[in-house]
Parts: structure tokens; C-alpha cells; sequence
């Protein structure tokens, strides 16, 4: 299953996001890919706001891990980008993101795709001139 969106604004890509969310259930594992500035916080931010999270969620990129309480369930929000060697996610205790309590999104996460669960949520999204281009696909 894939789907491909264009977005020509923010309001898009939260829309989008939101719409997204309404399908995840607790266990639900999203590896987020794009380079800097593509908008991977922006859609977790919206996502977030689906599930009633009341924190402004930032980027993990320097705390790693950031967590996040919903109303019905835990959002982890993580980030690959300065993780350097695959034994630092064992050191961060990364399995244990992945839960049926929670639903885990993670950035740069095509720097360590063995790391992820066989079944995940993959998501794309390439900056084009003035728009983006959203790809997502579930393995």
C-alpha cells in the first residue's frame, strides 16, 4: 500500500499528517525520512496533535528520545541523525520504543533500517522547488 501526496503549504502537510495519525494504533512504528528542513518534525508535530499531546513537540535531534503523553497513548519521538554506530540504539535501549503501549516515530531512520520492526509505516518526503512531495507506505 503506498500514497503520494503534493503539498504546496504547512496547513497542508498538518492536514495530512492529522488524517494520517487517525489510523495509528499503539504499537504502530513510523520511520520518517527527508533531508533537513523537509518538514519530518512538522508532520510528527501534527500527528502529535491528533492524539492530544499538549507539549510543543521539538525536534529529538539532540536529546535522542523525547516522549510525549497523549490522551489515549505515549508518542516517542526519535532521531537517528546523530546516532553514529548501530550499537548506540542498543545503549538507548531502542526495542523498548517499540511497544504496544505507545506509537513511535523516528527520524533519519534510514540511517539504521535494521533496526526497525519488519511491519512500519514508511514516510517520505522530498522537498520539490516549492513544494513537497509526501510518500507513504506500509511494509
Amino acid at each position: 500500500m503506498s500514497e503520494k501526496y503534493l503539498v504546496k503549504s504547512l496547513k497542508d502537510t498538518q492536514t495530512i499528517a492529522r488524517t494520517f495519525a487517525s489510523r495509528l494504533k499503539p504499537g504502530d512504528v513510523i520511520a520518517l525520512e527527508g533531508e533537513l528542513g523537509a518538514g519530518k518534525t512538522t508532520f510528527v508535530r501534527a500527528a502529535a496533535e491528533f492524539f492530544k499531546v499538549k507539549e510543543y513537540v521539538n525536534s529529538p535531534t539532540f536529546t535522542i528520545v523525547n516522549q510525549y503523553k497523549g490522551k489515549k497513548t505515549t508518542i516517542n519521538h526519535i532521531d537517528y541523525y546523530r546516532i553514529n554506530h548501530q550499537d548506540e540504539l542498543a545503549e538507548i535501549g531502542i526495542e523498548e520504543y517499540f511497544s504496544p503501549q505507545s506509537i513511535t516515530f523516528i527520524e533519519w531512520a534510514e540511517r539504521f533500517p535494521d533496526s526497525l520492526p519488519e511491519k512500519c509505516y514508511n514516510i517520505h518526503i522530498k522537498v520539490k522547488d516549492k513544494t513537497r512531495e509526501i510518500l507513504i507506505s506500509h511494509a
